[in-house]
């Protein structure tokens, strides 16, 4: 006997246990109707049906009062069995183990006989009875021990009926009729050798059609998808057909024995008309049972986040808290803030975090209380993070008549804590007394303020011919020429962008001036020139080798 173990592997706490599941593989035989008495020498058929197909190789041996017959397929045919005589079968396969099993039918004992007296019952297999007189019925003879060409007569009312001798009969009859069969058997051991059938009255009466129907769910939210099914009798058979209305209006894509439809209104009537054209109904045209809908009307919730704290664009380490507000959602309704679709808080309406640049920000409402609405699950827009990381709060220096930041980049100079407008440069020359500082700009987001300076000496003029200073080349290797376009006496000083001195130089009446500045690493430095009179001018030059 064949055991397939299914073994369920399942993971828990660390362990493998194993479940097993039995199934058994097993065969039966059996002789086919009316064989189980047969006369001597008759030829008789077994047949093996094995309970499933997952085992494989196998082979059927047949065993008569336990002798092998020789006998290895499903089936077995003998004429040579006598009566007491028993019959079984035993298969051999590879179970799904892949281990070669067994199984052992049930028995049957042969019964034998010279005397059996044959049997013809009778059976209708077309129309109905009771029924319409206008409809034929078919009766079918199914004889026992009729042999191998038994002979029919159907009979009504005990009267034989001309040419009526097949196996079947398809005709009309009257109402009160009774139908019967005799059957004669060429079977050698039909004792005696004929049999009649019981009698069937034949019943004729007036037919009435019935329709009624059933929703699927009443009340629904509007817009819901919804089932209507109608329950039918419909005797003519299948030349009816059905209708359906919803307030007395026909629909007309709906037939057939179901309506399905979202377009119901609060109050809307459902019916169905079935008609059926048969003669033999008496209600040709049938009013289903009215369902009348209830509708709930939709609710629509919504919700919006607002950025409350913070700005974004912004900064990195700078937290953001945005508050959420919603309605119409019911009573229990959850919310739920999540970052890049993972949820981070619930059921608070304020959240502050701090994001990185990229992150998505979007909040949820959920219905909880069955209720009609639009959408059980409510997401607002999402809401990008644009983030940047802080610059380092700049150092400004006072570099002759320019303040000047210490790297290169976009800034924000500020005036007695107020935006100077337009100037975003490195360098600034103030032109009012006061405190200056700057901020730094990255694409989204500002350095700490720098140090502040404040300026209190303005009256400093450009040195006389100034503006005709010529300072090239620039950028230089190193090597500077000052062409003053004139005679002049001078104080040169040369600063770096922290305002630190590197070099001062005199200048005697001269129109011309070199200085060579290539033991000084890349970079910009300012050129500062004084005059005896107290004006100034600032060059900025680049030294690039």
């Amino acid at each position: 006997m064949l055991r397939k173990f299914t073994l369920i592997f399942l993971l828990c706490a660390g362990l493998h246990s194993i479940a097993q599941a039995q199934v058994l593989d097993s065969v039966s035989i059996y002789l086919p109707y009316g064989t189980d008495t047969t006369c001597p020498g008759i030829q008789l058929t077994f047949t093996a049906v094995q309970s499933n197909d997952t085992f494989t190789s196998t082979s059927y041996h047949w065993y008569t009062d336990n002798t092998f017959t020789g006998v290895v397929i499903d089936t077995f045919y003998t004429t040579a069995l006598v009566d007491g005589d028993s019959v079984y079968c035993m298969i051999y396969y590879i179970n799904s183990l892949g281990v070669l099993d067994s199984f052992k039918s049930n028995q049957i004992i042969v019964h034998r006989s010279n005397l059996i007296p044959p049997r013809v019952l009778i059976s209708l297999t077309t129309g109905s009875n009771p029924g319409c007189g206008a409809t034929p019925l078919t009766f079918t003879a199914y004889p026992v021990n009729g042999g191998t060409a038994p002979t029919y007569q159907w009979m009504v009312d005990d009267t034989a009926l001309v040419g009526e001798d097949s196996i079947t009969i398809t005709r009309y009859f009257n109402p009160g009729d009774t139908v019967s069969c005799i059957m004669v058997s060429n079977s050698p051991c039909a004792v005696p050798d004929s049999a009649i059938s019981f009698g069937v009255p034949i019943i004729h009466d007036s037919l009435t059609a019935t329709d009624s129907i059933f929703v699927n769910r009443n009340p629904i939210c509007f817009g819901t998808l919804d089932t209507f099914n109608a329950i039918t009798y419909a005797p003519g058979g299948s030349g009816y057909s059905i209708a359906w209305y919803v307030d007395s209006v026909l629909i007309p894509a709906a037939v057939g024995n179901v309506f399905i439809t979202d377009s119901l209104h609060d109050g809307d009537k459902v019916y169905a008309i079935l008609t059926d054209p048969d003669p033999c109904v008496i209600n040709h045209t049938t009013v289903s049972n009215v369902v009348t809908m209830t509708v709930i009307p939709l609710q629509y919730p919504f919700a919006n986040i607002l950025l409350t704290e913070g700005a974004n664009p912004g900064c990195l380490d700078s937290p953001l808290t945005f508050t959420a507000t919603f309605g119409d959602a019911g009573i229990g309704a959850t919310d739920t803030w999540y970052i890049n679709g993972v949820a981070a808080a619930s059921n608070v309406s304020t959240f502050t975090h701090t994001y990185v640049s990229g992150d998505v920000l979007t909040f949820q409402v959920q219905t909880t209380d069955g209720g009609c609405y639009n959408a059980d699950t409510f997401t607002t827009s999402s809401f990008l993070m644009i983030r940047d990381s802080t610059p380092t709060a700049p150092l400004i220096s006072l570099i002759g008549n320019l303040l000047v930041a210490n790297t290169a980049g976009t800034y924000t100079w500020y005036y007695n804590g107020n935006i100077i407008p337009g100037a975003t440069g490195q360098y600034y020359h103030p032109l009012v007394r006061g405190d200056y500082y700057v901020l730094r700009d990255s694409a989204n987001c500002p350095s700490l303020p720098s140090n502040t300076l404040y300026i209190s000496l303005l009256g400093i003029n450009n040195i006389n011919g100034g503006d005709d200073v010529k300072v090239y080349p620039n950028p230089t290797t190193g090597i500077i020429d000052l062409d003053f376009g004139q005679a002049m006496t001078l104080k040169l000083d040369v600063y770096n962008m922290y305002g630190q001195g590197l070099l001062h130089e005199d200048i005697d009446n001269q129109s011309r001036h070199e200085m060579d500045l290539s033991y000084l690493p890349e970079g910009n430095y300012f050129v500062v020139l004084k005059d005896n009179e107290g004006g100034s001018s600032t060059y900025k030059i680049l030294i690039k080798k």
